[in-house]
């Protein structure tokens, strides 16, 4: 703007940011430099970056004092300018956020308003039929015009600036000319002009109306050259494109209709809002159009690619009108909530839509080699190029399709017609090959990765199993009731599908060994048919989903159900398990997906789609997700394989989202909504509950654990529950552990979130440590485990095993089961730890636990299992050490006692042990390393050492014997007290060992009393006695001791030696207060004391023996160097004896006990007897299969005779 404006701030509103301060551009601006995705490296970074670019996009709101009715912005995008409901023109600077200009025109509601002439010019029409024109540099009203017999709508102007157009609920479309100041009737509708444009060309004019036409008008030969009749209802919005190519128009239902405008050929239709459109315009490259509505949305729609469109959801009102900036970075809308908002121009994914099919899609698969899709529906198969997503060629089928899958060699597909007939085909092939024509109505087929099988489930309720390279009929199951709607093989184990699966509408998943012709059923069954079956990647797990959208899955080692999920509410249509197999997929027809974390089985996030979901796939680098929709295949980015910013959860409104977690961020007082939990932040794979945790609010996280949300561990390895940990956010902790614990019998997976945190859980030692422990060991519900064994089996039994629930066979062999003896109890623990002796992880655990602040850890179950365990083994480990040390005090005892120092042999065998109990040291002191000073009886053991060699040494160079006596007698005494060190190694004498270590302890306090005491009364004695012994007449001079046997004699004194002779009552007195305060008080002090330390040593003696056994534990698998690397993480399981209460013994419980047995023996017999009759029935049903191709060769041979 060239001329200064005249305009006052007024105080009539201030503007305010509610999202973030404007102050915060710079930061964020500092913060986009330097955060770069590619050199994130910790939950920081992921956390700030996110923040710094949900602010970014996130919209900036502007209070206005009145309900804003149209906008628009100053080509600079310094000013807005805006007209109100109640008739009030208003300018509001964008960057003071002030209202620099406010005028009331007293004629009503403002409809329109428009900005032309370089900003100079300011047009404003509404209620009152009046077209104003006012001067913006001056804001002065320049001229009027009147003529229009009710409302105007809106208003535009010709390219020259010399034109007004206008259209009104009068029925009129007029031309006014400035200059003149005249107007006149261009022409009419049938019914009131709601909307209007013009070509950027200034040719053309196309209007909307109530009577539900567009027309488009040419201004040069002043005539209505086309009228469209497409819509339904009134037309609130039309708008042309950059150099009229295409022209868009939307109606009061919310649908937008766009034409090409040469030969006006309908292009596309979008329908999205619900209310209606109230303003459309499009980008200048002609990839974007967007609308705004009543519906209090903003919708951008990419019509260069068939993608979903982005929902800009803020405004909690109407949406009147928007203005895209200049640079068309920037989307600037007004509603009626009193809000003008500033959008960041949003930017689209890579996802699109694509549709070929005429019919519903029903199943995809694509190629090996990620070149070719297919995508069926039940009358033809499209085949798309997957690099480009287009589409490639139609197979035109003479039927029905009835099923498809892809070929074993991964390039071609197996199609079944609902003639029954099995076909191959593959993309260069102009016609398919007919393999076979089956029996009966097949609905779900499947070829082994091996190239050997091609199973089919029929109407028949059969699962068929034929030879791929003949079609013989390898085998026929029976087991199932009901029409088969899934068959699935496991993954190949040394290169061959050995097992699979089938599920139908019998509820029931039956298993077949195909190697041993055997088959049998998954103990439970679904509610509803099951719709889709899928085995992990590892084939420890299988999933299945019903028709009600029900997801179980189950263990297959042990053949149990372990976790049933309901997120869905309708039939599930897809599984799949990323190839790292963190995640799975789910697809269903309530036109949604849901991503689930394979360990804890808890929601990531859950993604609406369009349309209900009718297929799933994705491709073989898992770079896009594809998704049948009705007759669409829906391309969209796989959230888990992107690098851009995004933001996916349940539905569109990823605006609400960011202001949450903005609020969250900026501490404002934000009230959980569960709903933002599920929601996930790409590329870092992080979700609410990380800033829950980064920011401190155990509030929003026991919210949100209490309703199941999603908590898992971000793409660089960080769970909510570390980010509390590294941030020493003892709340917060405390709140995860807590639920955790109360979830560990229901959902034990959740458990394994904290194997990452454990050793640091340790060092902090919180509160419910000990909790969390107890409860991380458990009593298993597995009713497939033995109850009884011989009473020759000696318990407990403990195994550790990389499956979560325990086995039989990891404890007993079967002849050590029976139906009487010895009953069973089996406990299992949730938590994954390394427990492999001497390996790096196991010695990190065990030291953790050792400088744990908690010590009623030691108290729990699980913690003592460990300990006991390894020390089970490392005792005789240690044991030699202790050997080798007693022969060492041995021999020394013997030379200083029975040879009284004098015997070169026994003390050549002295220095040998000594050196050898030194190089274990050493060894010690290169293992452990900076550990090895913590421990106070190294340093014993390198004063016994060093005084060893010094006597050997004095010994053989003859130095002074009385010195070299001393050095031994100091030798003897560390000798004989790191001895007592080795008294720990055995339960009886540990205990005692522990109770002289904490009297040492706590009598420091006392030592010191009594050294000042006994110092004290030397002091005096020596000063009292030497001036008695001077000063006296008859007194011996020579009797003058020094203070050194003063203060012998004070200590004596405490022992009750004394000698008084020549005591006068003054000395006495002094002895008095003497023999009272040492022998007396002190003494009688240092026993309160030893039995304050006996009380506690008592109370804590369990805690104090696993203290001790885990350090000799640490010692013992430090020397077990050759182990370092070797660890895995395992799951502790123990079977011990039933402990019976006192409560199980009545007569009334044995009988209910006896009574569940026989009911359990009963349910076995006859389960078994099922499976023997479905084997009976897979048996006879191969030999009637066999029987019937007999026959079939014999009428082959016949007819050939013939």
């Amino acid at each position: 703007m060239s001329e200064t404006p005249v305009w006052s701030p007024l105080k009539v509103g201030l503007v305010t940011k509610m999202m973030t301060p404007r102050s915060k551009t710079q930061d964020r601006a500092t913060l986009e430099a330097v955060f770069n995705a590619n050199s994130l490296q910790s939950y920081v970074l992921e956390l700030k970056k996110a923040q710094s670019i949900m602010e970014k996009y996130c919209p900036i709101e502007i209070t206005t004092p009145f309900k804003g009715n149209c906008l628009e912005v100053t080509s600079c995008n310094k000013y807005f300018v805006f007209g109100s409901i109640e008739g009030r023109l208003a300018i509001v600077e964008r960057e003071t956020k002030e209202i620099l200009h406010d005028l009331n025109l007293e004629g009503g509601t403002i409809f329109t308003l428009m900005l032309f002439n370089d900003d100079h010019s300011l047009l404003v029409a509404g209620k009152d039929s009046i077209i104003r024109l006012f001067n913006f540099r001056t804001f002065k009203l320049e001229k009027s015009f009147q003529g229009h017999e009710k409302e105007i709508n809106e208003v535009t102007v010709s390219v020259d600036g010399q034109t007004v157009y206008s259209v009104s609920d009068d029925c009129t479309v007029r031309g006014w000319d400035i200059s003149q100041n005249e107007g006149k009737i261009l022409y009419y509708h049938e019914k009131p002009v709601l909307c209007i444009d013009k070509s950027d060309d200034g040719t053309y004019l196309i209007t909307g109306g109530a009577d539900k036409k567009v027309k488009i008008f040419n201004i040069e030969n002043e005539v209505v050259e086309d009228s469209l009749t497409d819509f339904t209802s009134s037309i609130w919005a039309v708008r042309f494109s950059l150099e009229s190519e295409y022209i868009a128009a939307g109606d009061s239902n919310g649908q937008i209709k766009l034409w090409k405008f040469d030969g006006l050929e309908p292009f596309k239709v979008l329908n999205g809002h619900t209310k209606r459109i109230t303003k459309l315009m499009f980008n200048n490259a002609l990839s974007t159009l967007i609308s705004s509505s009543n519906d209090t949305t903003i919708r951008v729609w990419d019509i260069a690619e068939d993608k979903h469109e982005i929902i800009l959801s803020g405004h909690t009102d109407w949406v009147k009108s928007f203005k895209l900036s200049t640079d068309e970075k920037c989307i600037y809308s007004i509603a009626e909530n009193y809000k003008i908002m500033s959008w960041q121009f949003p930017r689209f994914d890579k996802s699109c839509c694509r549709k070929e099919n005429k019919s519903p899609i029903q199943q995809i698969c694509h190629s090996v080699n990620n070149q070719y899709l297919y995508t069926s529906d039940c009358n033809e198969i499209v085949i798309w190029t997957l690099h480009d997503k287009s589409y490639y060629k139609t197979l035109k089928n003479p039927w029905k399709v009835s099923t498809m899958c892809l070929n074993s060699d991964g390039l071609g597909i197996i199609i079944v017609y609902d003639n029954n007939e099995i076909h191959f085909w593959s993309v260069e092939d102009n016609e398919s090959q007919m393999k076979k024509k089956h029996s009966s109505h097949i609905k779900c087929i499947v070829s082994s990765q091996d190239g050997r099988f091609i199973v089919c489930g029929d109407v028949n309720f059969r699962v068929t199993v034929y030879s791929k390279r003949n079609f013989k009929v390898v085998n026929v199951f029976r087991r199932h009731n009901a029409v088969i709607n899934s068959v699935v093989f496991s993954k190949p184990s040394n290169a061959e599908n050995n097992q699979l699966f089938s599920g139908g509408d019998d509820k029931i998943i039956f298993m077949y060994s195909l190697n041993e012709n055997k088959s049998s059923r998954l103990p439970g069954s679904h509610a509803e048919s099951i719709s889709q079956l899928l085995v992990s990647r590892n084939n420890e797990m299988l999933i299945s989903g019903d028709a009600s959208g029900v997801i179980k899955i189950w263990h297959l080692l042990q053949q149990v159900c372990m976790k049933t999920l309901n997120a869905h509410t309708d039939k599930i249509t897809g599984i799949y398990f990323t190839e790292t197999s963190k995640y799975f997929w789910l697809s269903s027809a309530d036109a949604s997906v849901s991503l689930w974390n394979s360990t804890s089985f808890t929601e990531v996030t859950h993604l609406q789609t369009k349309y209900p979901v009718s297929a799933f796939a994705c491709t073989k680098n898992e770079i896009d997700i594809i998704l049948g929709e009705n007759e669409e295949v829906h391309f969209l980015d796989n959230p888990l394989k992107t690098n851009q910013f995004f933001i996916y959860g349940p539905g569109k409104d990823y605006y609400s989202y960011m202001k949450y977690i903005l609020n969250i961020c900026e501490n404002v007082d934000q009230e959980h909504n569960p709903e933002m939990d599920k929601w996930m932040i790409t590329p870092y794979e992080i979700n609410a509950l990380h800033f829950y945790a980064y920011n401190n609010l155990p509030g929003h996280l026991k919210a949100a654990l209490n309703a199941g949300s999603p908590f898992y561990v971000s793409k660089s390895g960080y769970s909510p529950i570390q980010i509390a940990l590294h941030r020493n956010f003892r709340d917060c902790i405390n709140v995860i552990i807590r639920s955790i614990c109360t979830k560990v019998v229901d959902n034990p997976y959740t458990v394994n979130f904290l194997e990452e945190s454990i050793i640091k859980l340790n060092e902090l030692g919180f509160r419910d440590l000990d909790n969390f422990y107890d409860s991380i060991l458990y009593k298993t519900k597995d009713r497939l485990l033995p109850k009884f064994c011989d009473e020759d089996v000696a318990l407990p039994i403990m195994y550790f095993s990389r499956n979560l629930g325990p086995q039989q066979k990891d404890f007993f062999t079967p002849d050590q089961i029976s139906n009487f003896g010895t009953p069973l109890a089996f406990w299992q623990s949730a938590l994954r730890l390394d427990i492999v002796l001497g390996s790096r992880d196991s010695i990190i655990f065990l030291e953790s636990l050792t400088e744990c602040p908690n010590t009623n850890i030691f108290r729990t179950s699980f913690i003592r299992e460990i300990i006991l365990y390894k020390w089970k083994y490392l005792k005789w480990i240690l044991l030699p050490q202790a050997i080798t040390y007693f022969l060492y005090m041995i021999c020394l005892s013997t030379y200083s006692i029975i040879f009284e120092n004098n015997n070169e042999p026994l003390l050549i065998a002295i220095f040998v042990l000594n050196i050898i109990l030194a190089l274990y040291e050493v060894f010690q002191m290169i293992l452990t390393k900076s550990s090895y000073i913590k421990d106070p009886w190294n340093y014993v053991d390198f004063t016994r050492m060093s005084l060893c060699f010094i006597y050997i040494g004095m010994h053989w160079s003859d130095y002074q014997k009385v010195i070299a006596e001393k050095v031994l007698v100091g030798l003897i005494f560390v000798t004989m007290v790191r001895g007592i060190s080795y008294f720990r190694l055995f339960d009886n004498t540990r205990y005692m060992i522990n109770l002289l270590s904490e009297t040492i302890k706590d009598m420091k306090s006392f030592l010191i009393l009594l050294t000042y005491s006994t110092y004290s009364f030397a002091l005096i004695y020596f000063i009292m006695i030497n001036n008695i012994l001077k000063y006296s007449a008859d007194a011996d001079p020579s009797k003058i001791k020094s203070f050194s046997e003063y203060i012998a004699q004070s200590y004596l004194l405490s022992l009750g030696n004394f000698d008084t002779e020549g005591y006068e009552a003054f000395e006495w007195v002094i002895f008095f207060f003497a023999s009272v305060i040492n022998p007396l008080i002190m003494l009688n002090l240092l026993i309160a004391i030893m039995g304050d330390t006996y009380s506690r040593v008592a109370e804590e003696q369990e805690i104090a023996d696993m203290q001790e056994l885990t350090e000799m534990v640490i010692e013992g698998e430090y020397l077990l160097f050759c182990k370092r690397k070797h660890g895995y993480k395992s799951y502790m399981q123990i079977c011990k004896e039933e402990e019976l209460t006192a409560q199980d013994v009545t007569i009334e419980q044995k009988l209910d006990k006896l009574k569940t047995k026989v009911k359990e023996i009963e349910a076995s017999v006859l389960q078994k007897n099922e499976e023997i009759r479905g084997e009976i029935r897979d048996t006879t049903a191969g030999i009637n299969s066999k029987v019937d191709e007999m026959t079939g060769l014999i009428e082959q041979i016949t007819l050939t005779q013939d």
